[in-house]
Protein backbone atom coordinates (compact mmCIF):
# COMPACT_ATOMS: atom_id res chain seq x y z
CA UNK A 1 0.00 0.00 0.00
CA UNK A 2 2.41 2.62 -1.18
CA UNK A 3 1.62 6.23 -0.43
CA UNK A 4 -0.26 5.56 2.78
CA UNK A 5 0.73 7.53 5.83
CA UNK A 6 1.52 6.16 9.21
CA UNK A 7 2.35 7.76 12.52
CA UNK A 8 5.67 6.89 14.09
CA UNK A 9 5.18 4.76 17.22
CA UNK A 10 6.66 6.17 20.40
CA UNK A 11 9.15 3.30 20.59
CA UNK A 12 10.60 4.32 17.21
CA UNK A 13 11.18 7.97 18.10
CA UNK A 14 14.65 9.31 18.78
CA UNK A 15 15.57 9.49 22.48
CA UNK A 16 14.14 12.66 23.96
CA UNK A 17 11.93 13.28 20.93
CA UNK A 18 8.34 14.10 21.62
CA UNK A 19 5.41 13.68 19.28
CA UNK A 20 4.56 17.01 17.74
CA UNK A 21 1.34 18.71 18.70
CA UNK A 22 -0.14 17.50 15.43
CA UNK A 23 0.07 13.92 16.60
CA UNK A 24 -1.39 14.52 20.01
CA UNK A 25 0.13 13.19 23.20
CA UNK A 26 -0.15 9.60 22.05
CA UNK A 27 0.91 10.08 18.45
CA UNK A 28 -2.31 8.49 17.23
CA UNK A 29 -3.15 10.81 14.33
CA UNK A 30 -0.92 12.08 11.55
CA UNK A 31 -2.55 15.50 11.08
CA UNK A 32 -5.87 17.08 11.90
CA UNK A 33 -8.50 15.69 9.49
CA UNK A 34 -8.87 18.95 7.55
CA UNK A 35 -5.12 19.38 7.08
CA UNK A 36 -3.04 18.07 4.18
CA UNK A 37 0.31 16.70 5.37
CA UNK A 38 3.29 18.47 3.85
CA UNK A 39 6.49 17.02 2.48
CA UNK A 40 9.83 18.21 3.81
CA UNK A 41 10.53 20.46 0.81
CA UNK A 42 7.22 22.27 1.28
CA UNK A 43 7.97 22.75 4.95
CA UNK A 44 11.43 24.08 4.11
CA UNK A 45 9.92 26.67 1.76
CA UNK A 46 7.32 27.74 4.32
CA UNK A 47 9.79 28.10 7.19
CA UNK A 48 12.83 29.42 5.32
CA UNK A 49 14.91 26.51 6.60
CA UNK A 50 16.77 23.97 4.51
CA UNK A 51 15.67 20.36 4.30
CA UNK A 52 19.03 19.41 5.83
CA UNK A 53 18.37 21.68 8.82
CA UNK A 54 14.95 20.13 9.33
CA UNK A 55 16.49 16.64 9.20
CA UNK A 56 19.18 17.75 11.64
CA UNK A 57 16.56 19.03 14.07
CA UNK A 58 14.91 15.64 13.81
CA UNK A 59 18.24 13.90 14.53
CA UNK A 60 18.70 16.16 17.55
CA UNK A 61 15.24 15.23 18.87
CA UNK A 62 13.86 18.76 18.47
CA UNK A 63 11.23 17.74 15.93
CA UNK A 64 9.41 14.61 14.97
CA UNK A 65 7.46 14.43 11.69
CA UNK A 66 3.73 13.94 12.20
CA UNK A 67 3.86 10.83 10.05
CA UNK A 68 5.73 8.99 7.34
CA UNK A 69 4.59 7.40 4.11
CA UNK A 70 5.22 3.70 3.75
CA UNK A 71 8.16 4.71 1.56
CA UNK A 72 9.70 6.50 4.56
CA UNK A 73 9.02 10.00 3.25
CA UNK A 74 8.53 12.47 6.11
CA UNK A 75 5.19 14.25 6.41
CA UNK A 76 4.56 17.32 8.54
CA UNK A 77 1.51 19.15 9.85
CA UNK A 78 0.89 22.75 10.85
CA UNK A 79 1.98 22.04 14.43
CA UNK A 80 5.35 20.87 13.07
CA UNK A 81 5.70 24.11 11.10
CA UNK A 82 4.82 26.07 14.25
CA UNK A 83 7.46 24.15 16.19
CA UNK A 84 10.09 24.87 13.52
CA UNK A 85 9.20 28.56 13.57
CA UNK A 86 9.50 28.50 17.36
CA UNK A 87 12.97 26.91 17.12
CA UNK A 88 14.03 29.44 14.48
CA UNK A 89 12.87 32.37 16.63
CA UNK A 90 14.81 31.12 19.64
CA UNK A 91 17.94 30.78 17.52
CA UNK A 92 17.72 33.99 15.52
CA UNK A 93 16.15 36.44 17.94
CA UNK A 94 17.28 35.14 21.30
CA UNK A 95 20.59 33.53 20.34
CA UNK A 96 19.78 30.22 22.02
CA UNK A 97 21.88 27.16 21.29
CA UNK A 98 20.14 23.98 20.19
CA UNK A 99 20.72 22.51 23.67
CA UNK A 100 18.99 25.52 25.23
CA UNK A 101 16.16 25.28 22.72
CA UNK A 102 15.78 21.61 23.54
CA UNK A 103 15.36 22.53 27.22
CA UNK A 104 12.63 25.01 26.31
CA UNK A 105 10.89 22.48 24.05
CA UNK A 106 11.17 19.76 26.69
CA UNK A 107 9.55 22.06 29.24
CA UNK A 108 6.80 23.01 26.79
CA UNK A 109 6.21 19.35 25.92
CA UNK A 110 6.06 18.45 29.59
CA UNK A 111 3.54 21.22 30.23
CA UNK A 112 1.42 20.01 27.31
CA UNK A 113 1.49 16.44 28.63
CA UNK A 114 0.44 17.68 32.06
CA UNK A 115 -2.32 19.81 30.51
CA UNK A 116 -3.66 16.82 28.56
CA UNK A 117 -3.55 14.54 31.60
CA UNK A 118 -5.15 17.21 33.79
CA UNK A 119 -8.05 17.63 31.36
CA UNK A 120 -8.64 13.88 31.22
CA UNK A 121 -10.67 14.07 34.43
CA UNK A 122 -8.20 12.80 37.01
CA UNK A 123 -9.12 12.93 40.67
CA UNK A 124 -8.20 16.02 42.70
CA UNK A 125 -5.01 14.56 44.21
CA UNK A 126 -3.74 13.53 40.77
CA UNK A 127 -4.58 16.96 39.34
CA UNK A 128 -2.75 18.62 42.21
CA UNK A 129 0.33 16.48 41.51
CA UNK A 130 0.12 17.27 37.78
CA UNK A 131 -0.12 20.99 38.47
CA UNK A 132 2.88 20.79 40.78
CA UNK A 133 4.85 19.00 38.06
CA UNK A 134 3.83 21.68 35.55
CA UNK A 135 4.83 24.44 37.94
CA UNK A 136 8.23 22.82 38.54
CA UNK A 137 8.85 22.49 34.78
CA UNK A 138 7.84 26.10 34.21
CA UNK A 139 10.00 27.32 37.11
CA UNK A 140 13.02 25.43 35.75
CA UNK A 141 12.51 27.07 32.39
CA UNK A 142 12.17 30.51 33.98
CA UNK A 143 15.38 29.93 35.93
CA UNK A 144 17.22 29.12 32.70
CA UNK A 145 15.79 32.21 31.02
CA UNK A 146 16.72 34.37 34.01
CA UNK A 147 20.26 32.98 33.93
CA UNK A 148 20.55 33.82 30.23
CA UNK A 149 19.09 37.30 30.78
CA UNK A 150 21.64 37.91 33.55
CA UNK A 151 24.52 36.85 31.30
CA UNK A 152 23.24 39.08 28.49
CA UNK A 153 22.86 42.03 30.90
CA UNK A 154 26.41 41.49 32.22
CA UNK A 155 27.80 41.35 28.70
CA UNK A 156 25.86 44.49 27.79
CA UNK A 157 27.28 46.35 30.80
CA UNK A 158 30.82 45.38 29.77
CA UNK A 159 30.18 46.66 26.24
CA UNK A 160 28.75 49.93 27.59
CA UNK A 161 31.85 50.41 29.76
CA UNK A 162 34.11 49.65 26.81
CA UNK A 163 32.19 52.13 24.64
CA UNK A 164 32.56 54.79 27.36
CA UNK A 165 36.33 54.22 27.49
CA UNK A 166 36.60 54.48 23.71
CA UNK A 167 34.55 57.71 23.70
CA UNK A 168 36.82 59.17 26.40
CA UNK A 169 39.96 58.35 24.42
CA UNK A 170 38.42 59.71 21.25
CA UNK A 171 37.46 62.93 23.04
CA UNK A 172 41.06 63.21 24.35
CA UNK A 173 42.41 62.90 20.82
CA UNK A 174 39.87 65.38 19.45
CA UNK A 175 40.68 67.97 22.14
CA UNK A 176 42.97 70.81 20.92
Amino acid sequence: MTGETRTMPAADRAPGARPSAATGATGDAACPPDERPLRIGEVARRTGLTTRTIRYYEEMGLLQPSSHRDSGERLYGSADIDRLSYIKQFQEFMGFSLAEIRSVLDADDMLEEVRTAYRSGKVVDERRALLRAALEANDRLLARLDERATRVAEFREKRLAKGARIRTRLAELDAP
